[in-house]
């Protein structure tokens, strides 16, 4: 994938080795900000196996770092422009792209992973709970107090829960598909989850008391 991606980059492009002199990375930067395909492809030669080590070495997972690698290349090829040498040279900046990018990804991968085993131990206690009448009880006032909570949630709080838990998606996510602010989800998440705790907060004085 790293290499078949190079060819996209050079496909309209006048190729890298017709050029006359070796140009530095800034100069070569500096030609990716005005869309010079080449200059990018130059680029890719010379870190994309270093970047490609750095994504591997946080991911731990060969398709998701060369999807980082793709991604980083892709944004240099978007804010080439936006480049400062005064916070370090070419070479630290595509680095700190790609540390970003495959740091998100890996806390991405965390959060969806953590979900996947509240959702396993949810279901195994409810299992549990089938072959034990007391534990049936118990977890039958759990699931009615958590419908309860959840059903006197606002419309638009208990939305952004059922998509974050439910479907996996992340507030950027959620943001983009129902068309709101990223903080105005952040907003709604957080006093959603207030409520439920303080809902929920009463379960164990009721429930020891049954």
């Amino acid at each position: 994938m790293i290499h078949s991606m190079k060819g996209n980059f050079t496909a309209t492009a006048t190729n890298a080795s017709a050029q006359a002199t070796t140009p530095s990375d800034a100069e070569l930067l500096a030609a990716v900000a005005q869309k010079q395909g080449w200059a990018l492809a130059t680029l890719y030669d010379r870190y994309a196996t270093v970047l490609y080590s750095l994504a591997l070495k946080i991911l731990s997972d060969n398709g998701p770092a060369q999807d980082v690698v793709h991604e980083a290349f892709l944004t240099a090829w978007r804010k080439a422009a936006l480049y400062n040498k005064t916070r370090g040279n070419v070479a630290t900046w595509l680095i700190v792209l790609c540390r970003n990018l495959a740091i998100d990804q890996y806390r991405t991968k965390m959060r969806l992973a953590s979900r996947r085993v509240a959702l396993e131990t949810a279901s195994e206690y409810l299992t549990s709970a089938e072959d034990d009448p007391a534990l049936a009880a118990v977890a039958a006032d759990e699931v009615r107090l958590l419908r309860e909570a959840l059903a006197r949630l606002p419309a638009e709080q208990k939305q952004v829960l059922e998509m974050a838990y439910f479907q996996g998606m992340s507030q950027t996510e959620i943001a983009a598909a129902i068309k709101a602010p990223l903080g105005t989800i952040k907003t709604r998440t957080r006093q959603a989850l207030m409520k439920l705790r303080e809902a929920l907060g009463s379960m164990q004085p009721r429930l020891a008391a049954s």
